[in-house]
């Protein structure tokens, strides 16, 4: 069993890092990542299908943490929402550029960290057709986070406008799967404060993407060629 380590942090901004540590919400208002099947699954036929559970087997479901009704105005190209301004400000995170494609690209100040003392473990973020219903077509992606520390947040392209969209706390937002390319690993995961080195790890590799863009893929290979070379304590035997 792989364990990682996560923490979460939601507004104003999620990649100050020094106050990663301090929770938004109390502990008994927050809900934790769930395993994916869960009780709704029972008495469908898919849920004996061996391939289902397989891809099921390392996945959580992030759920929305408070009500939230918004709406995008497309005559005056602004978001409505039942929140204040100051928690508008807030929660989301709109790109200079967030409407210059077909559909407005929105990121909730949502965001967690991911860590872990294993080698060779990725974490994918996946769209939840829950939130697909509600118009939320979900930004994917997946990076290996032994050898790259950032937040995953939350991304969208809003399919709706011109119409409410009422996401309710523990509305399914998005999958996420931990995987080995090397092995069939299970995982298991655990909320814990960031530890000073992540924090550091962190900022270094955030700050690197902020003064050289479009690099850090590289970088990671890099990265996850070394870890590679010392998983094997016999590749000196055809090193040259």
């Amino acid at each position: 069993m792989k364990k990682v380590y996560y923490q979460y942090k939601i507004g104003p901004n999620i990649y100050e890092l020094d106050d990663w540590s301090h929770q938004l919400f109390p502990a008994d208002f927050y809900e934790k990542p769930k395993k994916s099947i869960s009780d709704s699954d029972k008495g469908y036929a898919h849920a004996k299908c061996p391939a289902w559970k397989e891809w099921h087997k390392n996945t959580w479901v992030v759920t929305q943490q408070f009500d939230l009704g918004f709406e995008y105005n497309s005559q005056e190209r602004r978001i409505e929402t039942n929140l204040s301004q100051a928690i508008f400000d807030e929660y989301f995170m709109l790109a200079p550029d967030w409407l210059d494609a077909k559909y407005p690209e929105i990121q909730f100040k949502y965001a967690h960290t991911f860590w872990t003392k294993e080698k060779d473990v990725w974490i994918e973020q996946i769209g939840h057709p829950e939130a697909f219903r509600l118009g939320l077509d979900v930004i994917p992606g997946t990076f290996p986070i032994s050898v790259w520390t950032r937040p995953v947040g939350f991304g969208f392209k809003l399919l709706v406008t011109d119409q409410k969209v009422w996401i309710p706390k523990g509305t399914p937002l998005y999958y996420f799967k931990l995987r080995s390319r090397k092995s069939d690993s299970n995982f298991s995961i655990e909320q814990k404060d960031l530890p000073k080195d992540i924090i550091h790890k962190q900022r270094q590799d955030l700050d690197l993407k902020e003064y050289q863009k479009n690099i850090s893929w590289d970088l990671i290979k890099k990265r996850l060629q070394k870890e590679e070379e010392s998983k094997c304590p016999f590749n000196f035997l055809w090193k040259r």
